[in-house]
């Protein structure tokens, strides 16, 4: 993990991370690679290949239109990987293993953002995805590099990916992922 100054901070709620959780504040944001792919099954990844769980935003909510990673709000006296099983279920409808933490960030508004690396608990690569049309407009699977190529995805999402991509962030703790070639 880099040594910036929003992305120190360690699970156990180093930095903000505890207050934030006790005082409801702050989003919790997850990066979940398509089924069969894992975080955790130490296989290498070939960014320009394997695709990641992504949301278009609906117009009911900020930045409509916007492709995002899922997450949302931490809730009073919720932990922030809590929140993001719970808005993965909410928004998408899709039960995930939250794994490692990647750091923190802050939104446009100066709110903590906590991201997190997880893995879908089903295999399958066709699982159902149940879109919450209040908060999404629709889901898809994208490659990191396609992403970073869109227009429509979120500033503050691309700069964690770029990180990733760049191998100065790792999904999982002792693997190394593969650069796209592209």
């Amino acid at each position: 993990m880099g040594t910036s100054k929003n992305s120190e901070i360690n699970e156990s709620g180093g930095n903000g991370e505890r207050s934030a959780a006790q005082k409801g504040r702050g989003g919790a944001v997850a990066i979940v690679p398509r089924p069969p792919f894992s975080t955790k099954n130490g296989k290498t990844f070939d960014f320009s290949r394997v695709e990641f769980l992504i949301v278009r935003r609906s117009a009911t909510v900020a930045a409509p239109g916007a492709l995002c990673f899922p997450g949302g709000g931490i809730e009073p006296g919720e932990k922030p990987r809590d929140a993001v099983s719970r808005e993965f279920l909410e928004e998408v409808g899709l039960d995930v293993e939250v794994g490692r933490f990647l750091g923190k960030r802050q939104t446009p508004t100066g709110a903590p953002l906590f991201w997190f690396a997880a893995d879908a608990r089903s295999d399958d690569p066709n699982v159902e995805l149940r879109p919450q049309p209040e908060e999404v407009a629709a889901v898809e699977w994208r490659t990191l590099p396609s992403l970073l190529a869109d227009a429509d995805f979120l500033a503050n999402n691309r700069e964690i990916v770029r990180k990733i991509v760049d191998g100065e962030i790792s999904l999982a703790e002792s693997r190394r992922f593969k650069k796209s070639r592209e």
